[in-house]
């Protein structure tokens, strides 16, 4: 039984799998803790045997059904973690189901072909930080369950909501789209309309063709020393900075 689960586990680290199961892996306390407070994601933790009987896993557990619970040998962990130095608990946890999108909700994100795990990890880890809890992302964008793109969201995940090959024309009969761009407006005393769709594009190659056609308004951050721009994760942050700030 132990086998099979490490075997079922051990598929998750590849996309087709994480779409049969409707399932993905978190490794480590603070991916973990973020799952057990923030969402009803859990669906299996496993642990080492010493990990669980350490005094300070006991808060950890304390809400958690202990059906829930498998415990490991140090080698059978070892198996199901991507990581150099695993700390010895992890869960696998459920790919909520994606409903339609709800357009009365007033700001979304959307990721127009973001190819880096970390960057996108990054840019939804800001956007929990700020608030803004819609994310859309266009078809053809880096898997946001890759186990690179979970350790960079540092739990973001579990306080947002993902949306996957999302077509950007079907806000443009309700909200506002606006891309970050390097020309445009500037961000700092931009009026943000109240229901706004901010986009960002690829990391090379920028927002599609087929995407600016639904553009209807361009933001920038000024710079005020020398390189060409801004990399797409530091300049979504800075971005929803200000947008949480014109709220």
């Amino acid at each position: 039984m132990i086998n099979n689960q490490i075997k079922q586990i051990q598929s998750l680290k590849k996309t087709k799998f994480r779409k049969l199961y409707g399932q993905f892996f978190i490794e480590g306390v603070r991916l973990v803790k973020a799952a057990i407070d923030w969402s009803s994601s859990v669906k299996e933790i496993y642990c080492t045997k010493q990990f669980y009987h350490l005094k300070n896993s006991r808060l950890l557990f304390a809400d958690i059904d202990k059906n829930q619970i498998i415990l490991l040998s140090e080698v059978q962990f070892k198996k199901i973690c991507s990581t150099k130095s695993p700390s010895g608990i992890a869960a696998v946890c459920m790919i909520p189901k994606q409903n339609g999108v709800n357009l009365k909700e007033d700001k979304w994100l959307y990721l127009d072909r973001i190819s880096d795990p970390g960057n996108l990890g990054t840019i939804l880890r800001s956007a929990s930080w700020f608030g803004l809890k819609s994310i859309a992302l266009s078809s053809n964008s880096v898997d946001p369950y890759n186990s690179k793109t979970v350790r960079a969201g540092m739990g973001a995940h579990f306080g947002i909501n993902l949306y996957r090959d999302i077509d950007l024309h079907q806000f443009s009969k309700t909200h506002n789209i606006i891309a970050a761009d390097t020309e445009g407006l500037d961000v700092d005393g931009y009026n943000f309309p109240k229901q706004s769709v901010f986009v960002f594009g690829n990391e090379a190659h920028g927002i599609s063709d087929e995407n600016k056609e639904a553009v209807q308004q361009s933001i920038t951050i000024k710079g005020q020393g020398v390189g060409e721009s801004l990399n797409v994760a530091a300049a979504a942050s800075i971005i929803m900075h200000a947008v949480s700030k014109n709220k």
